[in-house]
């Protein structure tokens, strides 16, 4: 009987390995197609004149429809698995990109409207959006399942560095082809679109492979069974889209939570769209001697100390505070908003100094980003209903960051980039202070049905 339990023990740990190993490479992969946008936008805009406002659209179609497909999605992964919603997602966005790639390639502004350009892109990278919602909602769920909740903060902390990772790499990537590859190879860089989904098309065949939705799935028994007293009837008798909907719109911690992942989301989609365009204007050169190591770090120097921020945050949520979010998240969300004030205003060409402050800006994000987006998810929604709640979290969050997109174009062309910048500093304050009202809760939080 014991060595039945020791055998049951270790192919838990080798599945949960394999789990959490695939799940972070694939949510890794998810960024190369989302954030090589905006290392684009300046090669785009001389191609087809297209103005800030007009990029900010762009931007704008991705985050709106990242926040439908999150208010959707995560139902949708609730009831018909993760496995099966995420794989369509890498499919979909791998295509979006694609159809960028094509559209920027064939069409010119001498035989076609830059207006008529500019909605096809938009359109094709609004679906790509959607189709990008499907990445992390299942896994959250995935996560739920395979993972206790007792070492929550710690596990999604370090689960939380693959979208920082991705980011990082993405950027990386991308700010490569439109330098290196491009002035030096003579390359298109049009190529940041064609590369990326490649790759992500690779990873996500090795996902739907490797990955199950639960251990019951690969023949073992749960981790930690669903606490069904919580809702007041059994799980699986309940278990429909339309009461999933309701049971995550009925609770208040996921509201207020959502509502600080929305101020956030503004904050950090500012930095996102519009970091790379406000360092360039700067007074940097980008041309082949840009592709240094002091050019690249203030690009990518922002999601990778935002990998040390999520891994901290979880960390400190269980170390000091009994797995309770909200005390990290309004510590970080102050101090954002403070360090978002300060930026624009630092000296340009101080390169230490801005590389500084742009990691510090990144740890401040991330840290509360993954605490929301996951842990809070996780607490909050259990099991049967964390990717719901992720989803409507999430979507709130890109319901702001759309507002870093069109809007903050309009307003860095008004006001220039130090009253945009105290704007989101500002927006992460607000965010701090709205936190406050669920101090006390943590993952034992008792949730109504």
């Amino acid at each position: 009987m014991g060595a039945i339990k020791n055998s049951s023990a270790q192919d838990l740990k080798h599945w949960q390995v394999r789990i959490f190993s695939t799940v972070w490479i694939t949510y890794f992969a998810f960024y190369l197609c989302r954030y090589n946008m905006p290392m684009v936008t300046g090669e785009m805009g001389s191609a087809f004149s297209w103005d800030k406002s007009q990029l900010g659209i762009v931007f704008s179609s991705l985050t709106l429809m990242y926040a439908i497909g999150q208010f959707v999605n995560g139902q949708l992964a609730d009831r018909f698995g993760s496995r099966l919603i995420a794989s369509l997602g890498v499919l979909g966005s791998v295509s979006m990109n694609m159809a960028v790639f094509v559209a920027t390639l064939l069409l010119s502004p001498k035989t076609t409207n830059p207006r008529t350009i500019l909605l096809l892109v938009a359109i094709f990278w609004g679906a790509n959006g959607f189709f990008q919602a499907m990445g992390w909602t299942p896994m959250v769920r995935i996560m739920a399942h395979w993972f206790s909740s007792k070492n929550r903060g710690q596990v999604m902390g370090f689960m939380g560095t693959c979208y920082q990772f991705g980011a990082a790499f993405s950027w990386f990537l991308t700010f490569f082809i439109v330098t290196y590859y491009v002035q030096r190879m003579g390359g298109d860089w049009r190529a940041a679109f064609l590369v990326p989904a490649g790759l992500f098309a690779a990873v996500g065949v090795i996902f739907f492979v490797y990955i199950r939705n639960t251990p019951e799935d690969a023949g073992l028994p749960a981790v930690e069974p669903e606490d069904h007293s919580e809702y007041g009837v059994a799980e699986k008798s309940r278990r429909t889209i339309a009461h999933n909907v309701a049971r995550t719109l009925r609770n208040p911690y996921v509201w207020i939570v959502a509502l600080t992942f929305f101020l956030l989301d503004m904050n950090r989609y500012g930095f996102v769209n519009w970091l790379p365009d406000f360092l360039a204007e700067s007074g940097e050169s980008i041309g082949i001697g840009g592709f240094g190591f002091k050019e690249v770090m203030k690009r990518i120097i922002h999601p990778l100390a935002g990998s040390v921020g999520a891994i901290a945050a979880g960390w400190a949520t269980d170390r000091f505070f009994k797995g309770r979010r909200a005390p990290v998240i309004a510590l970080l969300l102050a101090l954002l908003g403070a360090l978002s004030i300060v930026f624009p205003y630092l000296d340009p060409s101080n390169a230490g100094l801005v590389i500084f402050m742009i990691a510090a800006i990144g740890f401040c994000t991330y840290g509360p980003h993954i605490l929301m987006v996951g842990h809070a998810a996780q607490d909050f929604g259990k099991k049967s209903g964390a990717a719901g709640a992720a989803g409507f979290i999430d979507g709130m969050g890109y319901i702001g960051a759309s507002l870093a997109g069109w809007g903050a174009g309009v307003m860095i062309t008004r006001y220039g980039y130090e009253f945009t910048f105290i704007f989101f500093g500002a927006a992460a304050i607000i965010g701090a202070l709205s936190v406050c009202l669920i101090w006390k809760a943590g993952p034992r939080t008792h949730v109504v049905d």
